[in-house]
């Protein structure tokens, strides 16, 4: 039986999280050689994959060296979603897909991607669906934030895209409105995994140091590091301690 990369790292897993403008190939391979035990790429537009716009399908560049990556889409039509990443198992092979249902920007909201996606589960569930479907070996996963403050929200958006078909979700420790004001509330994630025991469920947000990981992870599988990354790419040696 095929193992998924989530499956393949000693828990709990620390990786880079998807950062827009940034999270591109070398700074992957920076940060996998500095102790990430994933990476992810930044998000790439659906449409573009399709139309194989010459820009967007260079965001889809990886080298072996960078595995296990996961590459993130973000669109708000199943059938174009289906097709990306049909179109990046197939020729890109990354180890995992990722579905970005966390941008905050309002450019994103606007075009109805990213986080407004929250506000309509049952949608959402139509695209994990879609591009689940279509995949044959690669997991499809999801990136979150909360949809509101009430932790039922966020069980309730996680339960209907587990059914749909995601394999693993990555959750952002604030709300669309919030974006990155105030603190990330780790206590919600952590119950919405207490509500998931057997699920793999990432924390997202403010790990700067080993202190954070530490008074945060619970029983989580994992956290992805953002940020903090950005200014350090070290910080994952220091993180990988915990292990």
């Amino acid at each position: 039986m095929i193992k998924f990369w989530f499956e393949k790292i000693q828990k709990p897993i620390i990786g880079l999280a998807p950062m827009h403008g940034f999270t591109k190939s070398e700074f992957r391979l920076l940060c996998r050689q500095s102790g990430a035990d994933v990476v992810y790429s930044e998000m790439v537009a659906s449409e573009g994959i399709i139309r194989r716009a010459p820009k967007v399908m260079e965001m889809l560049d990886i080298c072996k060296e960078e595995r296990p990556v996961v590459i993130q889409i973000f669109g708000n039509n199943p059938e174009s979603m289906a097709k990306a990443a049909r179109i990046i198992e197939e020729e890109i092979k990354p180890d995992g897909i990722d579905i970005n249902f966390g941008c905050p920007v309002q450019k994103a909201g606007k075009q109805g991607f990213g986080a407004i996606q929250l506000n309509n589960p049952e949608k959402a569930a139509e695209i994990v669906m879609a591009v689940s479907k279509v995949l044959k070996t690669t997991p499809l996963s999801v990136k979150i934030r909360f949809p509101s403050k009430n932790i039922e929200d966020t069980i309730n958006f996680v339960e209907v895209i587990k059914k749909a078909g995601a394999k693993l979700v990555a959750i952002h420790g604030r709300t669309l409105t919030q974006k990155y004001r105030g603190q990330a509330d780790w206590e919600h994630i952590q119950k919405v995994k207490d509500s998931f025991p057997d699920f793999p469920i990432l924390g997202n947000g403010d790990i700067r140091s080993l202190d954070d990981l530490k008074k945060n992870i619970g029983s989580l599988d994992g956290v992805l590091v953002g940020r903090a990354a950005k200014i350090r790419p070290a910080v994952f040696q220091e993180l990988r301690v915990i292990k």
